[in-house]
């Protein structure tokens, strides 16, 4: 397709018209194109046209002529333009990833200081390679639609124009533009794609990108409908505690995508190893841990739900506030009468050391008004699923002698007589104890 043309069918079908647009400026010939086409649109389309060039400072000086490039063409273009210079060993080395992965990082930190939309020079070129990078990393249906057309600020408004297309536009007006000398070698696996397996392609069809175009329109409305049932099956299947029940009646599809909403709601990465791990689970049931020490997974009874692991001390216990778990508070205060007898206990009937922790295995007591002593696994087996590891526990040296939800020891008891009374309340860490 023609750039011009791509681009303003583009912006029509977004309505992006009447808005201020940055284009993101490399100065190779993809955004050049773009760069010109956004111009060509501006005043058509009411358009706020601007440039921003990320100086990466990794090719020396074929780095710093890129820059002076793209200073020299917005100058003639009259068109405002942002330079950021970012430093991408520094990046790389603090997050130990590829120098590919921290240039990316390092542009979207830079692109998000910028007002508006963001454009970008992504082409269907460009597309046909992520797709066939993807299909030999192995990937999903998700993957196989490719680059998004838009995704929060970011535009992709020649998705549907091959770079050959592009040059021959440029060299139509007669409009120069630099080229990146490591897009050059195959060292960089998407070169490799590029040079090597992409010209074998085109042996069974001249045109992959007009395939792949077609494809990824056709295989979006598909993930569409399959997001849109699995939304409703999610909002079928939760429950008030956040868990999931009877996930394993659904089709496997619909599976996955409900556990990766619920892994995302923990900001769990929804990946394939992650969702299919708690998937094997669904039939049998049992647990699986998803980050060590931290999360785990579990499924009892067709529900299925996720515990964080925290570790959880053995505190001395004052009047005053204390926090086992991330968002709760355990408020302790003396009082001289009240009515809630569940959570308050006789200060003086305390022996030995008095200590706040978390679950522990073989704990039993006989709370207030109960007539036999009960097994706490046994109690918690009737609590929500969620709320099982969360509780507080108060023991002195003569084992339990308060069970946040279940309430007092029978032996520490408040009575008439009581001088010295304890009160204990639970509250979430952004409200006040009443």
């Amino acid at each position: 397709m023609h750039p011009l043309k791509a681009v303003r069918q583009f912006l029509l079908d977004q309505n992006l018209c009447h808005q201020k647009i940055t284009c993101a400026l490399s100065g190779g010939a993809d955004s050049v194109c773009l760069l010109l086409c956004l111009l060509d649109l501006a005043q058509k389309l009411d358009l706020q046209i601007s440039a921003v060039h990320i100086q990466h400072h990794l090719r020396g000086a074929e780095s710093l002529r890129d820059e002076q490039f793209c200073r020299a063409l917005c100058a003639d273009l009259h068109i405002p333009l942002h330079i950021f210079p970012v430093n991408v060993h520094a990046y790389q080395q603090a997050h130990t990833c590829s120098e590919e992965t921290a240039a990316r990082e390092c542009r979207y930190e830079a692109f998000a200081k910028i007002p508006g939309w963001i454009a970008t020079a992504h082409t269907a070129s460009d597309n046909l390679e992520t797709i066939l990078f993807r299909i030999a990393r192995g990937t999903g249906l998700k993957g196989l639609c490719g680059i998004p057309p838009i995704r929060d600020k970011y535009i992709r408004p020649l998705l549907h124009v091959t770079r050959a297309e592009i040059e021959s536009f440029l060299h139509q007006k007669q409009m120069d533009f630099v080229t990146d000398s490591t897009n050059l070698t195959d060292a960089y696996q998407r070169n490799f794609i590029r040079h090597q397996i992409i010209p074998l392609i085109k042996h069974i069809q001249p045109d992959p990108e007009s395939s792949i175009i077609r494809m990824t329109e056709l295989l979006t409305q598909e993930q569409d409908f399959l997001d849109q049932t699995a939304k409703a099956a999610y909002a079928e299947h939760v429950q008030p505690d956040g868990s999931l029940k009877d996930l394993h009646l659904l089709h496997p599809a619909i599976q996955r995508r409900c556990i990766g909403m619920l892994l995302l709601s923990y900001q769990i990465p929804a990946d394939y190893a992650h969702v299919e791990s708690v998937r094997k689970i669904l039939d049998s049931g049992g647990k699986i841990e998803l980050i060590r020490g931290q999360l785990t997974a579990h499924v009892s009874h067709h529900v299925l739900y996720l515990q964080q692991i925290f570790s959880v001390p053995e505190l001395p216990l004052m009047p005053g506030d204390v926090s086992l778990y991330p968002g709760m508070i355990l408020h302790a205060e003396f009082c001289s009468d009240g009515t809630d007898l569940k959570n308050m206990l006789d200060y003086d009937k305390i022996h030995g050391k008095l200590v706040l922790h978390g679950r522990k295995p073989g704990l039993y007591f006989r709370p207030v008004g109960a007539a036999h002593t009960i097994s706490i696994k046994k109690w918690l087996q009737q609590e929500p699923l969620s709320q099982r590891n969360h509780k507080h526990f108060l023991s002195d040296d003569d084992g339990l002698l308060w069970v946040q939800g279940l309430g007092t020891a029978a032996r520490a008891a408040v009575s008439p007589q009581s001088e010295h009374i304890l009160f204990l309340h639970v509250h979430a860490s952004n409200t006040e104890c009443t």
